[in-house]
Order: structure tokens, then sequence, then C-alpha cells
């Protein structure tokens, strides 16, 4: 054996003698103080992500509007933890275009409460691979209703900040804010309004679902629709953000008809749950129409799929 390797062994064999000696020194001169120290607890936890709001400028041209009339102001990115709101600028001229922008830019608020109210839900609306397919498409569906829903409450708790209703061009918002004012009015109800009212509850849902069958009608929604009839197991499962109620999973069951969690919102007057509030039929109209439009979505592949009562 060449004198090299003699050497290696040698300091490898002493190198371990030392270890060794240093491990019985610490197990024995240190072993009382060790008995006294705390191990680390692990709770578990996982660390909610915050959302981010982020703000982005975009310069529309007379082109863009000619090619791409439907542009959305804002967007909730759940994986990235973003909502990004846009603010439309433009050197155009041409009044069409300059109006698409000043009009856009006159429901930032109304976006911004929209977007992050799907952000505050998304831990009941992105983990639902477990549901059968009618019932993630109804979730889907039901998602995209009550994000109009708080539009209205925001446009509402503003007519009572400043005197006046919500500047939009919005007829869903303009129609809930003058039906809800009327009544109101009628029964001499103060404000800010208490949107657990029953009868304010069927306006917030009724116009909400005017909404999203409205865009239905426009072609949005239906392949997010279609996207939920599909089984997707490699979806990552996701971790509830700092917005998200972490209790509301617990009581969040959609096949029997457990929908509150995805109707609580905030207002001026305090918490609200337009689910609970509304009427039996509102919500049964509701919960029809939600079914029609899965149904005409799944098409001739509806056979296919499990259906399961979802009230």
């Amino acid at each position: 054996m060449k004198f090299r390797e003699i050497y290696h062994l040698t300091v490898s064999f002493v190198v371990g003698m030392v270890a060794g000696a240093g491990i019985f020194l610490d197990t024995t001169v240190n072993n009382d103080v060790k008995k006294d120290e705390k191990k680390p607890v692990n709770t578990g936890k996982i660390i909610r992500p915050n959302i981010k709001l982020q703000y982005d400028t975009v310069s529309v041209t007379d082109e863009i509007i000619d090619n791409f009339p439907i542009m959305s102001a804002g967007i909730f990115k759940p994986y990235s933890g973003h909502v990004h709101i846009s603010y439309f600028t433009t050197d155009s001229r041409r009044p069409l275009t300059r109006r698409f922008c000043n009009q856009t830019n006159d429901q930032i608020r109304l976006v911004r409460r929209h977007e992050m109210e799907h952000a505050r839900k998304a831990n009941l609306t992105k983990n639902t691979v477990h549901f059968s397919p009618t019932v993630r498409a109804a979730i889907a569906a039901q998602n995209e209703i009550m994000a109009p829903a708080s539009e209205i409450i925001e446009a509402l708790d503003y007519h009572y900040e400043t005197g006046h209703p919500y500047p939009t061009n919005k007829s869903f918002i303009l129609y809930a804010d003058r039906e809800i004012t009327d009544l109101a009015m009628r029964q001499n109800l103060s404000w800010p309004l208490d949107f657990n009212n029953p009868q304010i509850a069927d306006i917030v849902m009724k116009y909400a679902a005017f909404r999203f069958f409205s865009e239905i009608n426009r072609g949005l929604y239906k392949k997010t629709l279609s996207r939920a009839l599909q089984t997707n197991t490699r979806v990552a499962p996701y971790i509830t953000n700092n917005t998200c109620d972490e209790l509301a999973p617990f009581m969040f069951f959609p096949e029997i008809g457990m929908w509150a969690p995805l109707w609580q919102f905030k207002s001026l007057r305090g918490d609200v749950n337009i689910w609970h509030a509304a009427s039996f039929a509102q919500k049964q109209q509701l919960l029809n129409s939600v079914d029609s439009i899965i149904n005409t979505v799944a098409g001739k592949n509806r056979y296919f799929f499990i259906n399961m009562k979802i009230r």
C-alpha cells in the first residue's frame, strides 16, 4: 500500500476517534443541560401568502378597441397571489376610444371589489377536484355571480357616502341601485343599508345573476364552466391566502345546498350573508338557472357526468 493511502487512512481513523470522543463528551458533560432544553415545537401552521394589489397603466389605441371590444380591467391570479387592476390611457382623439377609457376607469372601485372578492373566496372555489363535475361547474358559476353581488353592495355603500348613485354604465348596478333605493324610501330604512334585509338580499342576488347570465349570452364564462366540468387532478392544491376565511371550507357543502360561505360579504353596515338573508324562492330560481346553463354548456356530454343535486 502506498504511503499516501496509509496517510489518508490514518487521518480518517484519528478524525473518527476525535469525533466519537466529542459525541461522548457532549452526551456526558452536557447531558444535564440538554435535559432542560426545550425542543422546538412544529406547529404545522401554513404561512398564508399575502394578496398583492397591483395597478397597471395600459395604453389603448383605436386598433385595440376595434379588434378587442371586450377587455378586462381587473384579474385575480390565484397562484401568484396578485390582483391586477388596469388603468386605461389613450392618445387617440376618437370619441369612442376616449369614452371607453374614461368609463372603464370610473369603474375601478367596483372592479377592485369584484376581484378582491374572488381572492377572499379562493379557498372555496379553487380546491374543487373532490366535487362531482356538475358541482364544480356550479361553484364556478356561483363564483362569477357572487362577485357582481359584491359590486352592488359596494355601489350602494358609495351611494350612502356621497349621496349619489355610483357613476357607472353597468345596467345591473343601475337597476339594483334604483330598486333598492326605492325600497329604502318606501320602508324608511336607515342608511348605510342593512343587506341582511331579505328584500334587499333578493334584489342583490337577482341582479348579480342577471349580470352573469348577460355575460354568458355574450360568450363569456362558457369556457370557465366547460373547464370545471372536466376532471383535472394535476391542478396543484390552492394554499389559502391571507384574505380568506380559514373556517369557511368547513361550512361549505354546495352538493347539499350549503352555499352560504360563498355569499359572505362586508358592508359599511357590517357583515352580511346574502345566502342566509335571501328568500327560498330567489335562491331556488338561481339554482335552477345555474343548472340550466350547466346542462347547456355540457351539451350531449352531460349524460357522462355524475349529476349530483346542488341544492
